[in-house]
């Protein structure tokens, strides 16, 4: 090592300022992943450097998840109101079924709030099993909803 070398690497090395990439060209070329997948997930590398996510909807798949949602909360809310099933506070689920079916009737549903009601839900229905399978059922049409 000369005495002008800090010591803090090779060229090229993560933090280098100035570095070169692997094929000579100047400059940071980003990260690049040859086999396997990343999804759903941020990736940055080097000093002052900004990740964007573009995200694709699959609108077919997301109209399909919304309607399958719908029609599963009407049959939860037709569930409860015929008092079919002996759930504890009925009332309370009804009503808390029929927030679930007011969110989902919305143009563009609100995630946080969908999952409010679903939450409230499975604690209110969690001993009567086909009602808790309609609410797990919901939760995995309004999680396809949010892309995942």
């Amino acid at each position: 090592m000369s005495r002008h070398d800090s010591g803090s690497g090779h060229q090229g090395s993560p933090g280098s300022r100035g570095s070169q990439g692997s094929q000579g060209s100047p400059g940071n070329k980003g990260i690049i992943i040859s086999g396997g997948t990343v999804s759903d997930s941020a990736l940055v590398a080097g000093e002052n450097n900004r990740v964007t996510i573009r995200q694709r909807h699959d609108d077919a798949g997301a109209g399909q998840a919304l309607a399958q949602a719908r029609a599963d909360t009407a049959r939860l809310v037709e569930l409860l109101a015929s008092a079919r099933y002996d759930v504890p506070d009925a009332p309370t689920a009804h009503a808390a079924a029929l927030g679930l079916k007011d969110e989902l009737d919305e143009e563009e549903p609100d995630q946080s709030r969908l999952r409010k009601w679903l939450g409230r839900l499975r604690g209110l229905v969690a001993g009567v099993a086909p009602l808790a399978e309609l609410v797990v059922a919901v939760e995995e049409s309004v999680r396809m909803l949010a892309g995942g």
